[in-house]
Parts: C-alpha cells; sequence; structure tokens
C-alpha cells in the first residue's frame, strides 16, 4: 500500500512540475510572438553592401528594419537607430529580407522589430534572434565589384548566365523579395494617362504578371494599399498601361506589382514602383498647333520661358499667387505650381530628390492660383515654372518665378493681406451697364484656381531626415524640416519638431534646441527621449558652454 502511494506521489508531482513547465513555456511562447528569429547579415561581394534576413515572427504587421554604429539591445537604441523602412510580416506577401546598399566605412549593427511596438515602446529585443552583436564592418577598400549582385545560390555549381537579365536556372520560378518595377512614369495621351515602368529584370514571358494600381493615397504602406484601387493585369513583358477612367481634376498615384505563381511585390518605393499625377480633366480642351494652323506664336525661345513678377499674398485660407505671362504665352502654354522648403534657384537638381511638392497646373491665360494651406511658422518657397509641349523649364528666378513666404528669406512685397491683394475695380457708371458674364472681365479679377495642398507624409520626413540630418548637416535639416512643423498630422508635426530641436542642440543652439523639446507636440512623438535632451539642453546653458 505504502509502495502505491509513493508511486501515485511520485506521478502527481511529476504532473504538476509538467503543468507548470507548460505554463511557463506557454508565457515565454506569447512573450516572444513579436520576436523575430535568426537575424543573419552577410556583406555582398561588392564589398559596401550587405543583405538582412530573417525568420518572421509569429504576430503579424508591418516590420522596421534598423540599423545602427552600435549594437541596437535596447528599445532606446532602437528607437534612435536608421530605419531602412517598413515591409509586411507574417502574411502571404511578407518580406523576410532586403540589402542596404553602398554603404559608407564603417561599423554596423542591425536589428528587426515590429512597427506598432516600436509605436507603443514595448519592443523586446534577444541576442541573435532580432538583433546582431557581430559587427559587419565596410572597409575603406572593398574587393573590386562583381556582377554577382545579389548573390546567386552556387551551391549546384551552375555556369554563369551570359545575359544578366536571365538568372541561373535555379533562381528562374523564385520571384525575390526585391523584385519590383523601377522608372515608373505617367504621360498624358489626349484625355487619357498612359503609365509606364521598367520592367522586373527576371521576368518571365507569360508567368510574371504586373498588376497596375490607383489610389488617391501614396502607396508607401500595407495599410494605404488596401485603399488602391486595381485597375488591371499585364503580362511581362509588357511595361505599360492606358487609364481611361478619368472623370475630373484630382491627385492621383499609380503603383504596379511584380507578381509570380501565388506571391506579389506591392509597390511601396515613390518614383520607383509608384508615382504621383496631377491630372486636369479639361486639359484636352486646349488645341496643340498644326502645321496648316496660323499660330501667332508657335514656340518659345528656351530663354523665354519664364513667368515674371510672381507675387505671393498671404489671404484667409491660405496664400495666393499671381504673376505675369510670358510675353508669347498662347493657349498651348502650361503653368505647373511647386512648392518647397528651400530655394528653387537651383535648376534641374533643386527638382530632384522629392523635396518639391508639385501642387498643380493651369493653362493660359489663368495667371493666379490659390493654395489651400494651414497657418505655419518657418519660410515656405512657391515657385512657378513653363511648360510648353514635353519641354518645361526649370529655371527659376527669385521675386520672378519663385518667392519666399514667412521668415527672413521672405520680401515685403510678398506677405501682403488679403485686403491689400485684392484687385481693384472702378465702379460703373449708372448709364454704364454692368457686364452679365465674365467674358470680357480681366484675368487678374477672376476667382483664382483653388489648390489644396497635400498633407505630408511620415516617409517625406524621413527622406529629408536621411538627406540632411543623418549626413550631419543640420543647417539644412533645420530649413527643410521647419515646414513639417507646421503639419496638421501630430505625428509628422512632433517628429519634425523633435528633430529641429536635435538640429539646433547638435549646432551647439541649446535655447533654441529647448524651444522645441518643451512643445507638447515633441512630448507626445516621443516622451522619454524629449525628456532626456531636455535635460541636457538645461545642463548645457546652466553650466555657460554655448
Amino acid at each position: 500500500m505504502k509502495i502505491r502511494l509513493r508511486i501515485l506521489s511520485i506521478f502527481f508531482l511529476m504532473a504538476l512540475g509538467h503543468s507548470i513547465y507548460a505554463q511557463d513555456t506557454f508565457r515565454l511562447d506569447n512573450d516572444n510572438a513579436s520576436v523575430a528569429n535568426s537575424i543573419n547579415v552577410e556583406v555582398l561581394k561588392d564589398g559596401r553592401s550587405v543583405r538582412i534576413s530573417w525568420e518572421a515572427p509569429r504576430e503579424t504587421g508591418e516590420i522596421i528594419v534598423a540599423r545602427s554604429s552600435s549594437i541596437i539591445d535596447s528599445p532606446e537604441k532602437c528607437y534612435i537607430s536608421d530605419s531602412l523602412g517598413k515591409f509586411p510580416s507574417g502574411v502571404a506577401n511578407g518580406v523576410n529580407q532586403i540589402y542596404d546598399y553602398n554603404l559608407k566605412p564603417g561599423t554596423y549593427y542591425y536589428a528587426v522589430v515590429l512597427a506598432h511596438h516600436v509605436r507603443k515602446k514595448d519592443a523586446r529585443l534577444v541576442a541573435n534572434r532580432n538583433f546582431t552583436t557581430i559587427p559587419i564592418v565596410i572597409e575603406n577598400n572593398p574587393p573590386p565589384q562583381t556582377n554577382n549582385y545579389p548573390p546567386t545560390n552556387t551551391q549546384n555549381n551552375y555556369p554563369p548566365a551570359t545575359n544578366t537579365n536571365q538568372p541561373p536556372p535555379e533562381e528562374q520560378k523564385y520571384l525575390s523579395d526585391n523584385a519590383r518595377v523601377t522608372d515608373i512614369s505617367v504621360k498624358r495621351e489626349g484625355q487619357f494617362l498612359r503609365v509606364s515602368w521598367e520592367p522586373y529584370p527576371k521576368g518571365i514571358p507569360g508567368e510574371t504578371i504586373y498588376t497596375i494600381y490607383k489610389s488617391a493615397e501614396p502607396m508607401s504602406s500595407m495599410t494605404l494599399m488596401r485603399k488602391a484601387e486595381k485597375l488591371a493585369e499585364v503580362s511581362h513583358p509588357e511595361n505599360t498601361f492606358l487609364d481611361q477612367d478619368l472623370t475630373k481634376s484630382q491627385t492621383l498615384y499609380y503603383g504596379v506589382s511584380v507578381k509570380q505563381g501565388l506571391k506579389e511585390v506591392l509597390p511601396l518605393v515613390q518614383n520607383q514602383s509608384f508615382i504621383r499625377q496631377f491630372y486636369v480633366y479639361d486639359q484636352d480642351k486646349r488645341k496643340p498647333p498644326k502645321e496648316d494652323d496660323v499660330v501667332t506664336n508657335p514656340q518659345f525661345a528656351y530663354d523665354e520661358m519664364h513667368v515674371k513678377d510672381l507675387n505671393a499674398s498671404v489671404v484667409e485660407g491660405g496664400v495666393r499667387l499671381d504673376w505675369k505671362a510670358p510675353d508669347r504665352a498662347d493657349e498651348n502654354t502650361i503653368y505647373s505650381i511647386y512648392q518647397a522648403g528651400k530655394p528653387l534657384s537651383g535648376g534641374v537638381s533643386t527638382f530632384l530628390g522629392g523635396n518639391v511638392r508639385k501642387l498643380g497646373e493651369v493653362s493660359h491665360p489663368d495667371t493666379n492660383v490659390m493654395v489651400k494651406m494651414k497657418p505655419y511658422s518657418g519660410t515656405m518657397y512657391f515657385g512657378v515654372t513653363v511648360k510648353r509641349g514635353d519641354i518645361e523649364d526649370f529655371t527659376l528666378t527669385q521675386d520672378q518665378s519663385y518667392v519666399a513666404i514667412g521668415g527672413p528669406g521672405a520680401t515685403d512685397n510678398n506677405t501682403q493681406t488679403a485686403e491689400n491683394d485684392k484687385p481693384s475695380k472702378q465702379e460703373p457708371k449708372e448709364e454704364e451697364p454692368v457686364p452679365q458674364n465674365n467674358q470680357n472681365v480681366q484675368n487678374d479679377e477672376k476667382q483664382p484656381l483653388i489648390v489644396e495642398q497635400e498633407e505630408p507624409t511620415d516617409e517625406e520626413v524621413d527622406r529629408v531626415l536621411r538627406s540632411t540630418y543623418w549626413k550631419n548637416e543640420y543647417g539644412e535639416a533645420v530649413k527643410q524640416l521647419a515646414p513639417y512643423a507646421g503639419s496638421n498630422d501630430i505625428d509628422i508635426r512632433g517628429k519634425a519638431k523633435f528633430f529641429l530641436g536635435m538640429s539646433f542642440y547638435k549646432k551647439g543652439e541649446y535655447n533654441k534646441a529647448l524651444k522645441f523639446f518643451v512643445q507638447k507636440d515633441t512630448k507626445n512623438y516621443n516622451p522619454e527621449r524629449t525628456e532626456f535632451w531636455t535635460k541636457q539642453c538645461l545642463a548645457r546653458i546652466s553650466g555657460g558652454r554655448r
């Protein structure tokens, strides 16, 4: 009897221990559900680029790949690291590897974290699972450049392909996570818009499918992609599509995805696989000049393609722009309106890189536009270019074809009030009838076309940070971040103000930095980091170190 009781007691204790272990394992598994696994980073053969791969966490969502010069072993370090972008994870089209190209010489560490845990500030980091502890070293003298990039599987000893556009046999049926079209563009054809792109280099005729999407918002995240309308599918190597379903003037975004089998890589890279286009519905009413038509001004000389005396006036609800047309302007002349956070005096290079925003177009003889926008602090620049056919001149001159509003760069003529800007009208005499239509009213008396300014995106702010702050160009960062500090989006506004404070701090202007760190928007963006840098500013100021 005693032996039976002992045996039962042993089994009971074993069962109890197993239950406790199972509970601990379950709790541990729940804690690890948000943690990626098996992160691996390898240097490519060009010596300047790396491939980052990982196993997706069980929890789905958008994943952020972070990069830093020190080990990213805490949430605080993760929050201040460089972001290589957001990618879908744990879904059918999830990404589990990316490439980091053209790195500067130095030491690098990487981490992979779910975006919503970064926002909640509860990201969990586990060594060699979702962050690396072994440094990746990029040397000053990398090995000679080769064509094997991205690297191919050499285990099967396939001979190298003679045509770099044709992958070796083991890759021909596999769609890479980086399979995207490039050089996407949109051109008008009559009343319609034609979308064109450079096909995926490893596309297979009849198997690789391009899906064309259209949306009123950028396709820069999985959330925004869900709002996009699927227009059509075409097979490789077809690389164009004509959109004929256009009924009004609007800002549109077109994107092209790559699909092979059940896998689809969505368009999430602006100006590569998706692009913005401002569409004017009645633009086709302009008649292009023909050889047998009598045209007074058949074309401009290139140096005549400028507007004159551009004037910007702050009015209720935004800014009104007025200008004088070129001397030889006619019905085929198009004016494009641009907005930027820095002067537009650098020619074509100024308009590249995504820092200049096109607001819209108007046709001659209209020579004014109303830009609807919220009040903001800092300096904003507006420019007007002249376009005729496919030629557009981007050589702008201050106070002639581009102007500044607000801040020290603005002139007195460009900060008038709405009352000063109203055109003067003469009261008609009693014996003179008032015109019943506006055909004879002067152009500057017409109600200007209204262009609504688009809200900036988080990707735009990141692009500014990558091109300025993260390159230690803090003065330029201040100039380019200032417009985003007036955004209606509280997250973008807070982020811009935080990095404005950081830029001033890096410049040694601690009082100016402190003015941004104490603001509510900045604290809402990241309370811990804001509090830390507030204390740093106070310590610097009280210590007299300016």
